[in-house]
């Protein structure tokens, strides 16, 4: 019986490291997803990478950690660099000194052939309170401005491809600035974002949680999102351990409804603990085409 629990407190220990040290800190995928959809049309495959929720912070992401994701995703030659916010770590057990604008300034040289977007996330939000209740500039957006990463706040561009055709890239405001339960005040406008929309050409919508996908006009095609990290611990491929909020619906991975579909990128980082199990930090890529022929 003594060496059953032997044997048995040893493999909870390595399974600890592991959760707490090994896939957090060391591992590194890259997930794909393929997305066909009609009203793309005839235009180019159009690669998106997107790097989401780093929650940066030594000892599991200290910068060195940070430059190594941007160049592993600047060699996935992203076509459109996608940044979907929450850029500081988000639980204590972090060591060092490390701004906001040390990270964004490790992230600015992520890099697509059409261009870099990003927005920001609740935590950025969460860790400015002043700014957040004040509703002026806090340090992420300060930080982007500073090196020059566009920002899209409740707004749209548009990017023209390769051929002369065009998609819109609109991107939303936080939704949990002030508080992270449904009932708080939100600093996304969708209805607004969606003004600067001037012509029938898609929209990809940037979105860092993922919660508004039922409400998304059928003219955003693709809604990409983090902010869950995939429930940072998963057993088998059922529902995360470890949700955002306890009334999180979507936590990982592809969705569809009604001809629009969200892929929910697992992220980088952590939250609330630092710790992943069967969920490793990834960089997410999704390529937007048009349907098989």
């Amino acid at each position: 019986m003594g060496y059953l629990i032997s044997i048995g407190l040893g493999a909870l220990l390595l399974a600890l490291f592991y959760a707490f040290w090994i896939e957090p800190a060391w591992r590194l995928r890259v997930k794909r997803y393929e997305v066909r959809h009609p009203e793309w049309g005839n235009r180019p495959p159009l690669k998106i990478v997107i790097i989401s929720d780093l929650h940066a912070g030594a000892p599991q992401i200290p910068l060195s950690r940070v430059r190594r994701i941007v160049r592993k995703a600047n060699a996935l030659s992203p076509e459109l660099a996608v940044v979907l916010g929450d850029f500081y770590a988000a639980h204590r057990f972090t060591w060092g000194k490390m701004s906001k604008h040390d990270i964004i300034g490790a992230l600015k040289p992520f890099k697509g052939k059409y261009g870099t977007f990003s927005v920001l996330g609740n935590h950025d939000w969460w860790q400015d309170m002043e700014a957040a209740k004040a509703h002026t500039p806090c340090e992420a957006q300060i930080a982007l401005r500073d090196h020059d990463m566009p920002l899209l706040d409740n707004e749209a561009e548009k990017i023209e491809l390769d051929g002369g055709q065009a998609v819109w890239i609109v991107g939303l405001a936080d939704q949990r600035p002030l508080d992270e339960g449904p009932e708080g005040e939100g600093f996304d406008d969708l209805e607004q974002a969606m003004r600067h929309v001037t012509d029938d050409a898609p929209c990809v919508l940037l979105a860092h949680e993922p919660d508004l996908f039922p409400h998304v006009p059928a003219n955003c095609i693709l809604t990409l999102s983090g902010h869950t990290h995939g429930g940072q611990i998963r057993i088998g491929n059922r529902s995360p351990v470890i949700m955002a909020a306890e009334n999180e619906v979507f936590s990982y991975g592809r969705y569809e409804a009604d001809g629009r579909v969200m892929i929910v990128s697992g992220g980088i980082g952590c939250s609330e603990l630092p710790v992943r199990f069967n969920m490793p930090p990834e960089i997410t890529v999704v390529t937007l085409c048009g349907p098989a022929t």
